[in-house]
Order: structure tokens, then sequence, then C-alpha cells
């Protein structure tokens, strides 16, 4: 069985999961779409498919098994909606969107018309991160710290609130997704926020820096901070803190005890296994090897808009 694939979206992230798609049997890519058109019949050209910059036309003419949505936060909405009911299940990189009402639109949708959905938080698939699980199974964290340090990304619509949600939303909602994946469901968040960094960049209106505090329905506390101001000494991970050793995660994990210390590299390509975990969830209909899907990522998107209320208002935000 061969899914024929489509794309909305032919940029980074999209030509990254077209190179894992070229290593899996029984996918042809048949269509990518983008507004920019340049863009879209280059990467058209490369992996001989047919190029739209009309997802809509695309959708109508092509009868695709599955489709990858690799767009900015702000264009999510609509495109979701058209593919569900047309039957055609969907990969949607995160974050799934902007507006939680839409988002609960959406996975009605999804669920009314059966569609498997796997959204890219591909962090959760990495072996180290099954160590950390295992780990957590027998020992009890007490604190934990994430934070996503670096600097800004080059494109435009990063830069504006508006479009991309800010760095807390778009970027480090992967620390905040990991979170979850490690800790369960968070009860509430509180956040601050930093500007007045970066004044000379232009049309930009984000945040330069925040911290989160979040509280677990476990009871475990941590912090997430973020900062995209940074020309040195970039640094994304988390470190979990226990009363006899410590993991620091950013990559690879090393644990820290008392007599010892153990580095462990990741030996997977996650990115890659959350792709073929998709692909065979298509073609079997099963979905349970997904670790996350766009119900669980509506969870996680809910969480990151809390924060960001709170950076808002200067108030606690419960989690519904």
């Amino acid at each position: 069985m061969t899914l024929k694939i489509g794309f909305i979206g032919a940029g980074g992230i999209a030509n990254w999961h077209l190179e894992h798609l070229s290593k899996i049997e029984g996918t042809k890519i048949v269509s990518l779409c983008d507004v920019n058109k340049k863009r879209v019949e280059a990467a058209a050209k490369k992996w001989n498919a047919k190029p739209y910059t009309d997802y809509e036309r695309m959708l109508e003419e092509q009868e695709l098994d599955a489709l990858y949505i690799c767009t900015p936060p702000f264009a999510h909405g609509n495109m979701e909606i058209s593919a569900t009911e047309r039957g055609i299940h969907l990969f949607i990189e995160k974050p799934i969107g902007l507006s939680l009402k839409k988002a609960k639109e959406i996975e009605v949708a999804i669920t009314k018309n059966k569609i498997v959905t796997s959204v890219g938080y591909q962090r959760r698939y990495e072996d180290i991160v099954d160590r950390i699980c295992s780990i957590l199974k027998e020992n009890r964290a007490g604190l934990f710290m994430g934070y996503w340090m670096e600097g800004m990304p080059s494109v435009d619509w990063w830069r504006r609130k508006e479009k991309s949600g800010g760095q807390l939303i778009e970027q480090t909602t992967h620390i905040f997704d990991l979170a979850r994946y490690l800790f369960g469901k968070v009860e509430k968040v509180f956040a601050v926020e930093k500007k007045g960094l970066m004044e000379d960049v232009k049309n930009y209106n984000i945040e330069d820096a925040s911290c989160v505090t979040l509280v677990f329905e476990s009871g475990l506390v941590g912090t997430i901070c973020s900062a995209c101001f940074l020309s040195c000494g970039e640094k994304v991970g988390m470190n979990i803190y226990f009363k006899d050793r410590v993991i620091q995660y950013d990559g690879g994990i090393k644990i820290i005890e008392s007599n010892q210390q153990s580095k462990i590299s990741s030996s997977v390509d996650a990115g890659l296994i959350e792709d073929q975990v998709f692909i065979e969830a298509v073609k079997t209909k099963d979905a349970s090897r997904i670790r996350s899907t766009y119900s669980d990522a509506l969870k996680t998107l809910a969480l990151t808009l809390a924060a960001d209320e709170s950076m808002r208002t200067g108030r606690v935000v419960e989690i519904k």
C-alpha cells in the first residue's frame, strides 16, 4: 500500500519531514502547497510533486491519504477543517494554532470524521526521554527547570505576536509539552515577561524573555524560562531535581549522583520515528503508538495560552 501525501507549507520544517518520508517505504509525495510560488515550485521539482499556491484547489484536485500541515501558527484553522471533511489524515506541526476555540472546533471535526492525527512534538519519541520516564516511575522529582534560551529566528512572522504567539507559544511549546508528557497535568501557572532589549529590531512586538512557574496536580513545581535575544551561550532543555540525583536534559542526558555521573546520548532520530509512526498509523488505522495526537496537543496549546494570559494580566491562571 502506497500512501499519497500532500503538504501545506514548503519551508524548512516541511523539508525536514520530506527528507524523513523519502526514507519510509510506501509513501509518495504527490503535491505541495505554499503561498510563496518560487519556493513551492523549487520544492515540487525536488520531490517530483505538483505545486500549488491554493490549498483548497490542491485538496479538490488531489486524492490524498494524508496531509502534512507545516504552516506558521496564524495560518492554522480552515485548512484542517477542509482536510478532515475529505477524510484526509493529518500530521500538524506545532503549535496547532493561536485560538483555543478554533482548535476545539478542529478537534470535533477530527473526531467526527475518524481522522488519524499526529502533532510535531518529536521529543516524546527520544530514547533518552524514555529513560527519564523510567526513572520518574521509580523516583519522585521535587523540582524541574526548563529553558529555551537562543537568538531570534530570521522569519518575519515570528517577530509578530499576532502571527506567532511569541516565543513561549511558538518555540518553547516543546518544553511545555515535554513537561506535560513527563509530569502530568498542570493545575495553574504564573508568568512574567521582559521587553525592551530588542528595540532595534523592526516590526517586532513579542516578549524578549519570559519566566513561567507551573504547579502540577501531583504537587510538583517548576519553571520554564525563554529568551530570544542571545548571541551566544544558547541553551535548550530541562533539569530535573530529585533527593538523590539531578537529571540534565539538553539533547542528551547527564545523570548526576553523589558518587558518580553518567552521560547518555540519544541513539535514535526522533523526527524520523515520529513520521514512521504516523505513516504506519494511517496505513493500519491504529493510532496507539502516536505519542502526540491533536487532542493531546490541544492541552499543550491551552497551557501555553494560559501562561501567555498570565504574562499579560499579572495573575495566576488556572488550567481548566
